[in-house]
């Protein structure tokens, strides 16, 4: 079971806030730290990008914009989509195993008989 995050999800993480990426990045090594998870370094979300205010690069004439560039840029905005989805779910079937054994735990609880 995978999330659609939509074709425009890059431009969309881009413009997030700042703190809503630290948020998710933050909720999600809490969950992997809570079931017990390989614990890492703590990542820290970069500068949001202006949704009103495209970034223009320098003057065209200093600095002109190479397709190779355009595509590193690309190839990156690609990979960091992939490591995002390669984390979730790694996180969301730690949480299925988690919430399957709570769940048995429970029933196993409720059917044992007063004494």
């Amino acid at each position: 079971m995978a999330i659609e995050l939509g074709s425009n999800f890059p431009q969309r993480w881009q413009r997030s806030p700042v703190d809503f990426r630290q948020n998710v990045f933050d909720e999600l090594q809490d969950v992997c730290r809570s079931l017990g998870g390989q614990m890492f370094e703590r990542v820290v979300a970069s500068p949001a990008v202006n949704p009103q205010r495209p970034i223009t690069p320098m003057s065209t004439s200093v600095f002109p914009v190479s397709s190779v560039e355009q595509e590193l840029k690309k190839s990156f905005l690609q990979n960091a989509d992939d490591l995002i989805e390669q984390h979730l779910d790694t996180v969301r079937q730690d949480l299925r195993k988690w919430l399957h054994g709570e769940m048995n735990r429970l029933l196993a609880d409720s059917l044992k008989k007063p004494e």
